[in-house]
């Protein structure tokens, strides 16, 4: 499989990359964009330590992705082949729900606190 980098531009160069690559590439970019919403979030909340201040100066995750193929990048935990990944993301994808419905525990228990 080629790099991040080189399936992004092919898509620009109007090539039609593969089905497995554009899956993949997918996969690795949506990691990315949660990555760097998730400390952007905690930057702007105050919850980010000077440590990983730090770190994520220091750190070039797009970088690293554009050099590495989507598959590599992403990693066998995170393919969506792998049986075990399945597993969790199913459970993962049942508690997002009940978390948007505010059926959990915890929302349940503020909602009552405030009646």
């Amino acid at each position: 499989m080629r790099t991040l980098s080189e399936i992004i531009e092919s898509v620009k160069t109007n090539e039609k990359p593969d089905y497995e690559e554009l899956r993949y590439a997918l996969i690795a970019m949506t990691y990315l964009m949660n990555d760097t919403s998730r400390w952007y979030r905690e930057l702007l909340m105050g919850k980010m330590s000077p440590l990983m201040i730090e770190f994520m100066k220091k750190e070039n995750r797009y970088g690293k992705a554009l050099a590495m193929s989507p598959k590599e990048y992403i990693g066998w935990s995170n393919d969506p082949e792998n049986p075990k990944y399945q597993q969790e993301h199913a459970v993962f994808q049942k508690i997002f729900d009940k978390a948007m419905k505010g059926e959990l525990p915890n929302q349940k228990r503020k909602q009552e606190e405030s009646k």
